[in-house]
C-alpha cells in the first residue's frame, strides 16, 4: 500500500469512543483507588476464558490448573469425554436435589427455563449457539443441581458426602471443590439463584453459603456474621467466593468497592510523585517473615469478626505489627488462587486486583519454612500439605502478573520506612536478641549487675571516699540493720 492510498478504518457501535473512554478509565481509577465508582460504563458482563497468557505453562505446556479433573460445568467444557463419569453422577445429585426440594423436576426445570435467556448472555458470543433452550435448560439444571448438593454436603448434610466417594472415588470427590472454582468452569449465578430460593426459602442460601465459604477460607465449616448473597449481584460463585475472599461488602464485578473496604491504611492521600509512577520501584518484593522479625516488626493475626481488611502494617514507636487474616491452604489452595487472579486479569472487568495483591504480599513473606513456621505459630497461616516446604513451593509457583500498586506501594513504603529506621532496628534487635526468652534476659540482667559492680569497685578504688564518709555510711547501715532486726544486742 502506497503513502498516497486512502486508509479507511471502520469502528463498530459497541467499541469505546470519544467520552466512554474517559468514563471507563474513571472508572477503573476509581476501582485501584478503592473508593465508591459514581459512574458505571454500561457493559454486558461474560463468563470470560482464561487469558491465553496465562494457560501457558512451564516449557510450553498448557496449565492443567484451569482444566476441570472430575467434572465439567458449564459450557466451556461441555461433552469433554475424559469426564463422562461425573455426568452419570449428576442425575443422582439432581434426584437428592429434588427429594430435598420435595418438588418433581417438571417444576424445577420451569423455573430455569424461566431464565434460561439470562443464562445464555452470560456465556461468550457463539458458546450456546449449538445448543436449542431445552438441551441448554437440562444442562444448567443438573449442573446446578450437581453443585448446590455438594455445597450442601460439605455444609450440613455430612453423611451424604458418601454418595461422592462411591460414584466419584475419594480422589474424585478431593477434586470437586477444585473444579467448582475454575473460571472456565462456572454456571451463571441467576440459575443458583433460582434454585437457591426453592431449596432454602427462609434465607436463600445464605447459612449453607456461609459455611461452605468458611470452610474454604479456615478449613473448618462455620457461620459468621458477615453476609455471603447481601447487596451482591455476583455473575458466576467464583465472583461470589473472591467478594468474600477479600472481605468486600459490594461485588466488584461491577466496578464498585465499598470505600470502608480497603485494604488497611495503605491508601495514602499525599500527592503522587515520579517513584508513584516508577513500575520497579513500586512493584519490588519487601522482606520475608523472618527477616521482618529480626527488624522489630511481629505477625499478629487480624480478628476477622470487627475487620473487613486483609492486610494492615502499623508502626509504632520502637517496633511494627503486621496484620494478617486467619487462611487456611490446602490441595485445591493453589487452583483456587490461580483462578481468582485469571477472573481479575480478564477484559472488561474493572476491579482493584485485591486478590492478587495479596498473593504477591504472600509470596514476598513465605521464602523459606521458617516463614511458614512463624505464620503458623501465630495460627494466620493453616494447611494439610504435610510439610511446610510445600506451603513455601506453591506460593513460589503462583505467577501474580499484576497487583494494585497503589495498595501495594504504600503498604512497601510503610515497611522500608520502618526498617530504615535506627533507632527501631536498634530497638528491635534489643528485643529479638536479648529478651526472645527468659533466660536470655536473665542472663542480660546478671552481666548488667556484675558490670555495673565492677564499675562502681574501680571507681571507688580510683576515688575512693572520705574517712568520715565511710564511718557515717557504716554507722547508717547499722542502723537499717538493727532497725529491721527481731532484738537488739546487748
Amino acid at each position: 500500500m502506497s503513502e498516497s492510498e486512502n486508509v479507511r478504518i471502520e469502528i463498530n457501535d459497541n467499541i469505546l469512543i470519544n467520552n466512554n473512554i474517559h468514563v471507563v478509565i474513571k472508572e477503573w481509577h476509581s476501582c485501584l483507588k478503592g473508593k465508591e465508582a459514581t459512574k458505571r460504563y454500561e457493559r454486558q458482563r461474560h463468563i470470560e476464558k482464561v487469558p491465553p497468557l496465562l494457560l501457558q505453562g512451564e516449557k510450553g505446556r498448557r496449565n492443567r490448573e484451569y482444566e476441570p479433573a472430575v467434572v465439567s460445568l458449564g459450557m466451556y467444557h461441555h461433552n469433554r469425554t475424559e469426564l463422562a463419569k461425573s455426568e452419570k453422577y449428576k442425575l443422582i445429585t439432581l434426584e437428592e436435589f429434588r427429594l430435598s426440594c420435595r418438588k418433581p423436576i417438571g417444576f424445577l426445570y420451569n423455573k430455569v427455563s424461566e431464565v434460561v435467556k439470562d443464562a445464555r448472555n452470560c456465556y461468550t458470543d457463539g458458546s450456546t449457539d449449538g445448543y436449542s433452550d431445552e438441551e441448554f435448560t437440562r444442562i444448567m439444571l443438573r449442573d446446578a443441581c450437581f453443585v448446590l448438593f455438594f455445597i450442601e454436603c460439605i455444609s450440613i448434610a455430612k453423611t451424604k458426602l458418601l454418595l461422592n466417594n462411591e460414584y466419584l472415588g475419594a480422589l474424585g470427590f478431593a477434586n470437586v471443590v477444585r473444579d467448582i472454582f475454575l473460571l472456565e468452569n462456572q454456571i451463571p449465578f441467576v440459575v443458583l439463584e433460582v434454585l437457591l430460593e426453592l431449596r432454602f426459602p427462609d434465607d436463600k442460601g445464605e447459612n449453607v453459603l456461609n459455611r461452605f465459604f468458611n470452610y474454604l477460607n479456615y478449613g473448618e465449616v462455620m457461620a459468621r456474621d458477615e453476609k455471603v448473597l447481601e447487596n451482591k449481584q455476583p455473575l458466576h460463585l467464583l465472583e461470589l467466593y473472591r467478594s468474600y475472599f477479600i472481605s468486600l461488602k459490594v461485588s466488584l464485578g461491577l466496578g464498585s468497592v465499598s470505600a470502608g473496604s480497603r485494604m488497611g491504611q495503605m491508601l495514602s492521600t499525599e500527592p503522587e510523585s515520579d517513584a508513584d509512577f516508577n513500575y520497579v520501584i513500586r512493584n519490588r518484593s519487601f522482606a520475608s517473615v523472618t527477616e521482618l522479625k529480626a527488624k522489630g516488626i511481629f505477625l499478629k493475626r487480624m480478628d476477622q469478626e470487627s475487620s473487613n481488611e486483609d492486610i494492615k502494617f502499623v508502626s509504632h514507636f520502637c517496633y511494627g505489627r503486621f496484620e494478617l487474616v486467619r487462611r487456611a491452604v490446602s490441595s485445591n489452595t493453589k487452583a483456587i488462587y490461580l483462578n481468582m487472579i485469571a477472573y481479575e486479569m480478564c477484559a472488561h472487568n474493572p476491579n482493584d486486583f485485591r486478590v492478587s495483591t495479596y498473593i504477591r504480599v504472600m509470596k514476598s513473606l513465605v521464602v523459606q519454612r521458617d516463614d511458614v513456621k512463624e505464620l503458623r505459630n501465630h495460627n494466620i497461616l493453616l494447611h494439610s500439605l504435610g510439610r511446610d516446604e510445600e506451603v513455601v513451593k506453591m506460593y513460589d509457583e503462583i505467577d501474580v502478573p499484576a497487583v494494585n500498586l497503589y495498595m501495594f506501594n504504600q503498604l512497601r513504603k510503610g515497611i522500608e520506612n520502618h526498617c530504615n529506621s535506627k533507632y527501631k532496628t536498634w530497638a528491635a534487635e534489643l528485643i529479638t536478641v536479648y529478651f526472645s526468652s527468659p533466660w536470655k534476659t536473665v542472663a542480660l540482667l546478671v552481666a548488667s549487675a556484675i558490670l555495673f559492680t565492677s564499675f562502681l569497685q574501680t571507681y571507688f578504688t580510683i576515688r575512693p571516699l572520705p574517712d568520715d564518709s565511710n564511718a557515717d555510711m557504716m554507722k547508717l547501715l547499722r542502723q537499717c540493720v538493727f532497725k529491721h532486726s527481731p532484738t537488739k544486742p546487748s
